[in-house]
């Protein structure tokens, strides 16, 4: 039997956008492949290091089995090829049109989405605000 294939996905749980996408993911994840993590908290931004607040406020990331990292575009793919429904749009996904246009239009929204999909909660006594205030 195959091995089932696991990552853990870091993301801003106080973005609309991210909740969003993750409460469309999960119910497709029957086997619990992804472990998700709100990288605002203390305990997931300890888990996630090396990587500190701002990078991992820049793009999502995905830490796989082997302890590599993929952020960004290449962390949904990572997402997409774990979910058995899901995982033949990877490889189309990694052809040279979307390679090209993927990162370019993932980055684009990362950047913009409080302004496009509502700004999260009001700062709390750590400094979470920081990260939108930026933009």
């Amino acid at each position: 039997m195959k091995e089932t294939k696991r990552i853990e996905v870091y993301t801003d749980g106080r973005c609309p956008l991210c909740q969003w996408t993750r409460a469309r993911v999960e119910p497709w994840d029957a086997q619990r492949r992804i472990e998700w993590f709100d990288y605002n908290e203390p305990e997931s931004l300890t888990r996630a290091a090396p990587h500190t607040l701002a990078e991992l406020g820049d793009e999502m990331h995905v830490r796989l089995e082997d302890g590599g990292w993929r952020r960004g575009y290449e962390a949904w793919l990572e997402v997409v090829g774990v979910l058995p429904r899901w995982s033949w749009l990877k490889p189309v996904l990694s052809l040279a049109p979307f390679r090209r246009v993927g990162p370019v239009l993932y980055k684009w929204i990362a950047r913009r989405r409080y302004k496009l999909f509502g700004a999260p909660p009001a700062c709390d006594s750590q400094g979470a605000c920081a990260l939108h205030d930026k933009r």
